[in-house]
C-alpha cells in the first residue's frame, strides 16, 4: 500500500507555501520520497526535488529519525536539524489510512533557531504565570491549617487527629461528625493537606448558609441564560473550582432532598452538568463533609437521602467537644492568649489560678469556639498581665458568680470535678445507659468505664 497520489496533489499548494518557511517531505511506505517541496529539498538532501522525487529516502539519509517513524508508527515532534550551518526544527508524523501506515511526514516548525528559541521563552514565561496564577488559587482557596494547628493533648484529641491523619492519605470522601465549634473545619483543611490532593484549591462551602433556590447553581455553576438574573456568560460552580483539589461542605445535613439527588450522580459518576447546561465536566475533586445533626436520624425521618449518606460516609471522625477533653484547655487558652497579643496589640502573660480553674468548671457547649471568644474578651478586658476572674464575666455570669469555692484547688481537682459532673449529667440524660452515655461524651469505652470506676460511679 502507498500514499495515494491523488491526497499528495493536494498537498502540493499547501507545501509550497511552506516552502517559504522551510518546508515539507513526504514518503510512502516502501519509503520512496512522493513529495518534497524544493528548498527542504535542497537544505536536507542537496539535490533539487525533481531529482529525489521517487527516489528511496534511504539513497540520502540511511539514518533518517523519520524512517524510524515509518516504520514505528510514533510520531517524534520538535526535532532540531542542523545542515551547513543552518537549524531548523521540525515535527515527523507517521501517515495512516484505514488504520494502516501508508507512509511518514516530515514538516517544518521553526525555519529559524532563533524563533525556536524565542517561542521557548514565551512558553517558559507562560509557565511562570500559570504557576504565578496557581499559587494565587492556593492564596485564595488554599487550606490553612494542618494537623499541627489542632491544639491539644488529651486521649480524645489524640485519637481523633491519628484517625483523621490515617484517612487523609486516601482518596475516599469523609465525613466529620462533632458539634458545633469543635475545630471540623481545622480536621477538613488538615487532611486536604496531608492529602494527595494537597498542591489543588480547598473550597468550603457552608450549606446552610445557601437559599435552597441557589444551592444547585452554587455547587455546579450554571449557562448564560439558565435563569433570569444569570451572570453573562454562566459561572462555574464550586465543584468546578475545586478541580483538582477538595471541596469541604459544611453543614451538609442542611441540602435540600433534590440537590442531594443531584450531588449522589456526582459522586458516583464523578462528573457535572451546569444548570442550563447540555454537556457534562469530568471532576477529579475529594468531597470532605461536615455535620453536627445526627444524619443516622434525618435519614430514618426521610429528610436525607440513605444512598448519600453512605456515599459520604465512607470514612467518618467524630470531632470530641471540649467537655470530654478538659485537660486541653490550659493549651489552648494559652495558644488563644498568643495569638490574641499578636493580632491585638495587648500584653497579655497568662492567667491567674483562680481564672484557669474557672474556665475548667464551665460545661462548654459552644465548645472551642467559645473559649476562643471568651478569651479574646477576656484579653481585651485585661489588656496587660494576669487574666483574672472578673475579666471572665462572661463564663461567671453563667456560673451564677459561685466560683469562690474554687480558690485553692489544684487543676487536676478541678478538672476531675468537670469531668465527674459531665459523666453523671449524661448518665441522668440517658437513664442510666452506660452505652449511650459513652456515646454522647463522645470518649471511648475504655476510656469511659475507667473513669466510671475513679469516680465511684461504676
Amino acid at each position: 500500500m502507498t500514499v495515494n497520489p491523488a491526497n499528495i496533489r493536494n498537498f502540493e499548494r499547501f507545501a509550497n507555501a511552506m516552502d517559504e518557511f522551510g518546508g515539507l517531505l513526504i514518503i510512502d511506505n516502501q519509503a520512496r520520497i512522493v513529495f518534497i517541496s524544493p528548498r527542504f529539498s535542497e537544505f536536507l538532501l542537496n539535490v533539487s526535488a525533481e531529482e529525489a522525487l521517487g527516489e528511496s529516502l534511504p539513497q540520502f539519509l540511511p539514518q533518517s529519525e523519520l524512517l524510524n517513524v515509518l516504520q514505528t508508527g510514533i510520531p517524534q515532534y520538535g526535532q532540531v536539524l542542523v545542515r551547513n550551518g543552518r537549524t531548523i526544527v521540525v515535527s515527523m508524523i507517521p501517515l495512516a489510512e484505514n488504520g494502516r501506515i501508508v507512509g511518514a511526514m516530515k514538516i517544518t516548525i521553526f525555519s529559524r533557531f532563533e524563533d525556536a528559541r524565542e517561542f521557548a521563552q514565551r512558553i517558559l514565561g507562560t509557565d511562570k504565570q500559570l504557576d504565578y496564577y496557581k499559587e494565587k488559587v492556593k492564596r485564595l482557596w488554599g487550606a490553612k491549617y494542618s494537623f499541627d494547628s489542632i491544639r491539644g493533648n488529651s486521649l480524645a484529641i489524640i485519637e481523633a487527629k491519628r484517625k483523621a491523619w490515617d484517612i487523609a492519605a486516601t482518596h475516599s470522601p469523609v465525613l466529620l461528625i462533632g458539634d458545633t465549634g469543635t475545630g471540623k473545619e481545622l480536621f477538613a483543611h488538615a487532611i486536604h493537606l496531608d492529602s494527595p490532593y494537597r498542591d489543588g484549591p480547598f473550597i468550603t462551602v457552608n450549606c446552610a448558609a445557601i437559599p435552597d433556590n441557589l444551592v444547585e447553581s452554587e455547587l455546579f455553576g450554571y449557562e448564560e441564560g439558565a435563569f433570569t438574573g444569570a451572570r453573562r456568560g454562566g459561572k462555574p460552580g464550586k465543584f468546578e473550582l475545586a478541580q483538582n483539589g477538595t471541596i469541604f461542605l459544611d453543614e451538609v445535613g442542611e441540602l435540600p432532598l433534590n440537590v442531594q439527588a443531584v450531588l449522589l450522580r456526582v459522586l458516583q459518576e464523578k462528573e457535572i452538568e451546569r444548570v442550563g447546561g447540555t454537556s457534562l465536566i469530568p471532576l477529579n475533586v475529594r468531597v470532605i463533609s461536615a455535620t453536627n445533626r445526627d444524619l443516622e436520624s434525618k435519614v430514618r425521618q426521610g429528610k436525607f437521602r440513605e444512598d448519600l449518606y453512605y456515599r459520604l460516609n465512607v470514612f467518618s471522625v467524630h470531632i470530641p467537644p471540649l467537655k470530654a477533653r478538659m485537660e486541653d484547655i490550659p493549651a489552648l487558652a494559652h495558644h488563644f492568649i498568643s495569638r490574641f497579643n499578636q493580632e491585638m496589640g495587648t500584653s497579655i502573660t497568662g492567667l491567674t489560678s483562680q481564672a484557669l480553674q474557672i474556665l475548667m468548671s464551665y460545661h462548654w457547649p459552644g465548645n472551642v469556639r467559645e473559649l476562643k471568644s471568651t478569651i479574646e474578651r477576656a484579653c481585651l478586658e485585661a489588656k496587660m498581665g494576669l487574666i483574672r476572674p472578673e475579666n471572665l464575666y462572661y463564663i461567671t455570669d453563667r456560673l451564677g458568680r459561685n466560683y469562690d469555692h474554687l480558690e485553692g484547688q489544684t487543676l487536676k481537682e478541678v478538672t476531675s470535678q468537670a469531668e465527674k459532673a459531665a459523666i453523671i449529667k449524661a448518665l441522668e440524660i440517658t437513664g442510666g445507659n452506660k452505652k449511650m452515655a459513652c456515646e454522647m461524651l463522645k470518649v471511648n469505652r475504655t476510656t469511659f468505664y475507667a473513669k466510671l470506676k475513679e469516680y465511684g460511679l461504676y
